[in-house]
């Protein structure tokens, strides 16, 4: 008998879960964030095309929006004694403020692991909103930081960091010095990345290898440093922090083998080991070497066949836009909106003390559960892969705009020939209509290029009224000199579909609209043995512009979008024959 999904992972079908939230030097703070974003390589040559930085989009509305301004708001108002008071115990300073409790204590599963993402997401979402505050905030938690710091030989605030998570700790301390650095511009951080970094490595593997325990140590993450330590290097100019960046790279075991067309997947920790391959895209960047974009790709290309419905992760945000970059093609995309809309957008809010999102059930009655032990790696991922919005929703090369997204927003494109700012209006995913409308044309000579999903069906796109070519799975592109007040309306109809589990049971499937996954709203115990047949005997709900509706054995079954439910139970995967 062929093993399924659930069968390699151990878990029955009421147990299976998925990562959801975990389940990323110049005069001027300005001129740091644009050259932070502009390019990774050295030349920008390897990129097909290239983020914005920081700051160059805004989000105006819609869900997406409102879920970032939330998060924003959380992560700004925690309490800074308390996120420090593990590392001041450990220095034998004054330490006030609260215990955090959970995984963050000293005596916690991975001590004061996410400081260090916490800065990193304070910084990004000021940069990406301009709230000084944000930037202060991150200064200070620098500043508190590096106090303890400079005081300790053992860099880690508690035994458990330090024997069995040292290499994963010391990534996430340098990404937030990094960003401290890049964004709000705090110069300590920079002061502090050589500090940190050679307090932590006597306490590493002195070389990479791979993550053996799942459920037992030892789990530390050696191939997650290489992508840090390239910017590390960059931000120095110290060639060591190079070389220790191409030393960690995990070849052998895993990128080889992945460029090569071998599936090395099954068996390992699935989250870790993605996040791994954003190492593999910095290490394609500053060596030049075609091996590591194709083990991105085949990665992609394996992983998809084991992705539920929802999609992926932080990790899959990261890889997504990674291959965008390198290949500008719209499949990327199509993967990224699914992974944002289904789980970083779907997770529950935090409360206010340390209770996070970890997994997402996709079992029958199930809800939305924090994590049994306060601030869980997640917590660190949520506030980076949400400031990240932003950068998901336009890319561009010297020529063209590319709308990946489709998101209530603005964008200002500085290029040599003036300023370009493009307004994006919409109601999707809830409606199917978009308009773009270009405030600012610069000198007009550019293209725009416009995502248009694989699973869409008869796509419309106008330019000033004028019918253009608009084919599902490829990039409508739109040559022109534009003027300001130029209109660009697309409509992408969001059919329903069901997509199964896995191939070995094709009629355990999952509903979805376009990019977004439904889900059954409040279940009866038995449902998930009942047959549903979806998606064609729903009927829309009146008045809901996403709700729908069937009849099961005489009782209603109501769908609604997965990013909708808040505390209330629901459904995942139905029998669908």
């Amino acid at each position: 008998m062929t093993p399924t999904i659930t069968d390699k992972i151990g878990y029955s079908r009421r147990e299976f879960m998925h990562c959801a939230a975990c389940a990323a030097a110049a005069t001027s703070l300005t001129g740091m964030m644009s050259a932070y974003a502009a390019s990774d390589s050295p030349d920008g040559s390897l990129e097909v095309v290239r983020e914005f930085p920081y700051g160059a989009v805004k989000l105006t509305g819609g869900r997406i929006k409102q879920h970032f301004d939330a998060i924003h708001a959380h992560y700004l108002a925690l309490d800074n004694d308390r996120l420090l008071k593990v590392f001041r115990e450990h220095a034998g300073l004054p330490a006030p403020g609260p215990d955090a409790g959970g995984w963050y204590d000293k005596d916690g599963f991975v001590p004061g692991l996410t400081l260090g993402q916490y800065i990193s997401g304070l910084s990004r979402l000021g940069a990406a909103t301009g709230d000084q505050a944000a930037h202060d905030k991150a200064a200070r938690l620098v500043s508190g930081f590096g106090e303890v710091i400079r005081r300790v030989e053992d860099p880690y605030a508690g035994p458990g960091a330090r024997d069995f998570w040292a290499a994963y700790v010391m990534d996430k301390y340098v990404v937030g010095l990094i960003d401290a650095y890049e964004l709000s511009g705090v110069e300590e951080a920079k002061e502090l990345l050589p500090i940190v970094i050679e307090k932590c490595r006597p306490y590493i593997s002195p070389v990479s290898r791979p993550r053996i325990g799942k459920r037992e140590p030892p789990w530390d993450e050696t191939y997650v440093l290489s992508e840090n330590l390239f910017h590390v290097a960059r931000i120095t100019g110290d060639q060591k922090y190079y070389d220790l960046a191409v030393h960690y790279l995990l070849n052998k075991e895993w990128f080889d083998p992945l460029a090569a067309g071998i599936d090395v997947l099954p068996e390992k920790h699935a989250y870790s080991y993605t996040i791994g391959l954003s190492s593999a895209a910095q290490a394609y960047l500053n060596l030049d070497d075609e091996k590591y974009k194709k083990a991105l790709e085949n990665a992609w290309k394996f992983m998809e066949s084991q992705r539920f419905a929802s999609g992926g992760s932080f990790a899959d945000l990261k890889l997504a836009r990674y291959l965008i970059r390198f290949t500008g093609r719209p499949e990327y995309g199509d993967g990224l909106e699914r992974t944002l809309y289904n789980t970083l957008l779907a997770t529950r809010l935090p409360n206010s003390d340390g209770e996070y999102p970890y997994y997402s059930n996709y079992g029958p009655d199930a809800d939305k559960k924090y994590y049994h032990a306060q601030w869980p790696c997640c917590s660190g991922t949520l506030v980076q892969g949400v400031a990240d919005y932003v950068l998901n929703a336009y890319f561009h090369d010297d020529d063209a705009l590319l709308v990946n997204l489709f998101v209530s927003s603005e964008v200002t494109w500085e290029r040599p020939g003036g300023a370009v700012e493009v307004v994006q209006e919409t109601g999707y995913p809830a409606t199917d209509a978009v308009k773009l409308t270009v405030r600012e044309p610069g000198n007009g000579r550019f293209a725009m290029k416009l995502r248009i999903p694989a699973w869409t069906e008869e796509a419309t796109l106008k330019i000033n009224g004028k019918p253009h070519d608009a084919a599902a799975g490829e990039l409508a592109v739109v040559k022109r000199e534009w003027k300001a007040g130029d209109i660009v309306e697309l409509v992408v109809p969001q059919p329903l579909r069901t997509l199964s589990i896995e191939p070995e049971n094709p009629n355990l499937a999952a509903l979805m609209r376009g990019g977004v996954m439904y889900v059954g709203l409040n279940p009866w115990d038995g449902i998930g043995e009942q047959v549903v047949d979806l998606p064609g005997s729903l009927t829309p709900l009146p008045g809901s512009q996403q709700g729908y509706r069937t009849v099961v054995d005489g009782r209603d079954l109501v769908f609604v979008p997965y990013f909708t439910i808040d505390t209330e139970s629901y459904n995942t995967y139905f029998k669908i024959a």
